[in-house]
């Protein structure tokens, strides 16, 4: 879960200002000697909903999490990338199976990797 909270702050900063024109020409900023924080007020608070995708290999189904808490599950994996997407999450970098049409495709795939692996492996 990811929780943001705004603040507006007023600060009192002592800094120690150049000597002379070599050093203000050749400084990397402004040395702070003492910060206070005199005032501190919360303005704003939200919590963004923190979403991951599952899978249960032995139901052979996908899952969507929202907090750690099981929302959505399918036996197409693009579904629940797209019940993901319609909560608002970003999910142009997952890759999609194409199986919206025909949920057994991308469990197919997945035996015949598994499959190819082990026979791989055999010779």
């Amino acid at each position: 879960m990811t929780d943001f909270i705004t603040y507006r702050e007023v600060r009192e900063i002592t800094i120690r200002l150049p000597r002379d024109d070599y050093e203000a020409e050749h400084s990397y900023g402004e040395d702070i000697v003492k910060a206070t924080v005199v005032s501190r007020e919360e303005i704003g608070r939200r919590h963004e909903v923190d979403y991951a995708l599952g899978t249960d290999l032995e139901a052979e189904l996908y899952y969507l999490l929202a907090d750690g808490e099981r929302i959505f599950e399918s036996r197409s994996h693009d579904a629940v990338v797209e019940h993901c997407a319609s909560l608002g999450d970003d999910v142009s970098r997952i890759f999609r199976f194409g199986d919206l049409d025909e949920p057994d495709k991308s469990w197919k795939i997945m035996a015949d990797s598994r499959a190819a692996a082990a026979k791989a492996g055999t010779e």
